[in-house]
């Protein structure tokens, strides 16, 4: 009886393993026959054991190591909106904190001296405002 072969080697490597042959042990025969290739499997021998019990304990990676869980920060949060972690926000917001309410046009000179996006730092202060119950002009009661 001959073997069965197949058009390519994936259909090959496929009937080996449905065989129930693990897929690293399906070795690929090629049987050519005149202009005809065809391709079969036979199962290989598993690899030896390590004679060194040192090697055999040493694992192998391809992937990168992990890097560590960031510390996780508490944020207060106050009149529905949370202060924010460390970061460019949370500097607009210490900057805040020290010299109190601001208008927006006081405060773009500030973001451009300091590298803030503009943008951002006017969100920031709106929500800084609402954080601390600013309303307008004059603190809410």
């Amino acid at each position: 009886m001959e073997a069965k072969t197949y058009t390519n080697r994936n259909n090959a490597r496929r009937a080996g393993v449905a065989a129930g042959v693990p897929a690293e042990l399906v070795e690929i025969t090629v049987h050519k026959n005149g202009d005809e290739v065809r391709f079969g499997w036979k199962a290989m021998e598993a690899a030896a054991p390590a004679a060194d019990a040192a090697t055999a304990d040493t694992v192998v990676t391809t992937s990168k190591p992990k890097k560590a869980a960031a510390p996780k920060v508490e944020r207060i949060e106050q009149n529905g909106v949370k202060r924010p972690g460390p970061g460019k926000c949370l500097e607009v917001w210490e900057y805040l904190d020290q010299h109190g309410n601001m208008k927006p046009k006081e405060l773009q000179p500030v973001a451009e001296a300091k590298g803030w996006n503009i943008n951002n730092v006017q969100i920031e202060l709106y929500q800084w405002h609402k954080f601390n119950g600013i309303n307008g002009r004059t603190k809410a009661q």
